[in-house]
């Protein structure tokens, strides 16, 4: 079978994540076309545009497009997508509203279209484990999940704070643009729809009023003696540690010395313009009754999650890299990793950005148009979770009921 055709639509990190499958299994996906307006060319392809409206004006031959541009940029070319009879592969969010959700949504369902979105944690041999052993009723029904998203201090202060996740009025709230990862979990884990929702959350650290006495606007006009006791420092994060040179086509030190000098991650964290929480927690209730907290927080020293989960016949621990599993009767385990993530790739997320591309081409060579409809379906109730737990941090912690 020929090999699926599909256009980038943005050549930034995740679009460059997921065009590497093509790279390393060019029998299985082909890229065809890239779009983006400064670095289109870091994504190998026969033909480049500056303006994704004139890559789809022409309508090139191709099967899927990817969709990888910020978040204010997903709804209309997701339209324009489907109309010209494109399947999507939409990184996450699917749009910063829910009614742009709900109409990308809609609209997959009336062109008979696969929407599949970057939810790459499900395709984790770690996270699908956890699936596996809840599925397989070893440790009876589940009655709460804990769950904590450590996001790590660099990468809070990196995304949430001076990059392009900071400002709500411009990109998706923080508990959609970061957390919806982790509601796609608890939806797939425990099979069944979210009822009520609280949260809470708010900025505790990143605003003006905490920064240093004599602290610049900048990281580089800072007086030494400041940036020295600053664990946020810009020249500390993009020229000391590698945590964060990956994000960019070019990581080179003179690229990253100009980023400090001349780009947004250069401010100061104090003196920026964000406005999304450094920490959240939320409160949700499952049909059934089962019960699960979920806490994001930018203040830990590993970016990991970390999850227990408590069942009528015994509970699962996982640290993030290993999973600690207990019966209460005392038996053994008798279940394990999926075989379709046992095979292990180079990817990010785990190897979950290839397997989420692989499971995408699987689903569009069965052509089963009720699993198109189902999957299409799933990824709009981790956003309906993401969004309702954002009107309950705004209006103090009231309880948001589901449709």
């Amino acid at each position: 079978m020929a090999a699926f055709k599909a256009i980038v639509l943005g050549a930034g990190y995740r679009g460059r994540a997921y065009s590497e499958f093509a790279a390393a299994h060019p029998d299985l996906l082909e890229i065809v076309g890239v779009a983006d307006p400064v670095q289109a060319e870091t994504i190998p392809a026969p033909r480049y545009w500056k303006d994704w409206r004139d890559c789809l004006a022409e309508r090139p031959e191709a099967d899927i497009v990817m969709i990888t541009m910020p978040d204010n940029l997903h709804h209309e070319p997701a339209l324009m997508s489907l109309d010209a009879g494109y399947h999507l592969l939409l990184e996450k969010p699917i749009s910063p509203t829910e009614e742009q959700c709900r109409e990308v949504i809609e609209r997959a369902h009336e062109r008979a279209r696969l929407v599949i979105v970057g939810h790459v944690l499900r395709y984790t041999r770690y996270f699908a484990h956890i699936k596996a052993i809840i599925d397989s009723g070893e440790i009876g029904e589940v009655v709460s999940i804990d769950h904590q998203e450590s996001a790590g201090f660099w990468k809070i202060a990196h995304a949430y704070v001076r990059g392009i996740f900071a400002n709500s009025e411009t990109a998706s709230p923080i508990i959609l643009a970061k957390c919806s990862h982790d509601f796609d979990l608890f939806v797939w884990w425990l099979g069944c729809r979210c009822r009520k929702v609280a949260s809470f959350g708010s900025i505790k650290l990143f605003k003006e009023e905490n920064a240093p006495e004599g602290a610049a606007m900048r990281c580089s006009e800072c007086p030494e003696k400041i940036r020295r006791s600053c664990i946020w420092d810009a020249h500390k994060m993009y020229l000391e540690f590698d945590d964060l040179r990956y994000l960019f086509a070019d990581s080179s030190f003179s690229a990253m010395r100009r980023l400090i000098q001349d780009s947004p991650f250069g401010r100061c964290v104090y003196h920026c313009d964000n406005n999304v929480p450094d920490h959240q927690t939320v409160i949700m209730e499952f049909e059934g009754g089962a019960t699960v907290t979920h806490t994001m927080t930018g203040f830990t020293g590993r970016n990991v999650r970390t999850t227990r989960i408590a069942g009528t016949r015994g509970e699962i621990i996982g640290d993030g890299d290993v999973l600690d599993v207990r019966r209460f009767d005392g038996g053994d385990l008798e279940t394990g990793v999926p075989p379709v993530f046992r095979i292990k790739n180079n990817s990010r997320h785990g190897g979950g950005d290839f397997n989420l591309v692989a499971e995408m081409l699987r689903i569009l060579r069965r052509n089963d148009l009720d699993e198109i409809r189902r999957v299409t379906d799933e990824a709009l109730q981790s956003h309906a979770i993401a969004f309702a737990a954002e009107r309950s941090r705004l209006s103090g912690g009231q309880t948001v009921e589901l449709d």
